[in-house]
């Protein structure tokens, strides 16, 4: 089963995708499901599940929390039930919130964390090595399209350190060209937010690149990924 695990729609600030059309999007590509990832926030994920009625493609919940020390995909079994960022820590408007402290929170209230482009050093704040002291992840994202790939191949290695999976997805934004880029493989169907976050917790998933690589705003070409990634040329084909 393939999803894109790392989407993002007019719920996030300055994003302006509609979730239909990310779905609509996706679907073309043979995808079988979206996470929507917004950014701090899971405020909307009623809107999101409604969806559910209009589409083949299964819809997914997580939210994506941007720390002092990195970006990190967090899914809940009940993310309708699970408090928001800012309720628990307060505001982010003078310095970001702790990872630290953060993580092991998150994963106390039983979420599945996956480390996001933890090597981008374009994004504000990137983990970097700070990801091999964590024990609280359940995955590293070792696939998005939007970094260097020298970024994906640094983010591989981690995860191999660590003996943790990768994930891949797309990291749509700024426009619907982009989603699709990235997913994941599981090895079973998912039918549920909670199987979701089970599935993520047992680990029998890969990376797998959509499509063509769209050109790098900088720096040279993407090389050939290695390690466990998979790719995928053909929109509209599937992989179950």
């Amino acid at each position: 089963m393939l999803i894109d695990l790392h989407a993002h729609s007019h719920l996030s600030k300055g994003c302006e995708l509609d979730p239909l059309h990310v779905l609509a999007r996706a679907e073309a590509f043979g995808l079988d499901g979206v996470a929507f990832t917004e950014t701090n926030t899971q405020d909307g994920c009623d809107e999101l599940f409604e969806l559910q009625a209009k589409t083949k493609l299964k819809i997914f919940v997580g939210l994506e929390l941007l720390t002092d020390k990195g970006q990190y995909l967090c899914f809940f079994p009940r993310p309708d039930l699970a408090p928001e960022p800012v309720q628990m820590w307060g505001s982010n408007r003078e310095k970001p919130w702790n990872a630290a402290e953060c993580l092991p929170k998150v994963k106390s209230l039983g979420a599945a964390i996956v480390a996001a482009r933890p090597y981008d050093r374009d994004s504000q704040n990137p983990a970097g090595d700070f990801v091999l002291t964590l024990s609280c992840l359940s995955a590293i994202e070792g696939f998005n399209p939007k970094v260097r790939q020298t970024a994906n191949e640094l983010a591989m290695e981690a995860a191999e350190s660590l003996r943790l999976p990768c994930v891949g997805g797309s990291d749509a934004r700024s426009s619907l060209d982009e989603v699709g880029r990235g997913a994941t493989l599981f090895k079973r169907e998912i039918g549920s937010q909670a199987e979701l976050v089970q599935a993520l917790q047992e680990g029998q998933f890969w990376p797998v690149q959509m499509g063509e690589l769209p050109k790098p705003a900088r720096g040279p070409e993407p090389r050939e990924g290695r390690g466990p990634m998979q790719r995928h040329r053909t929109r509209g084909r599937r992989r179950h």
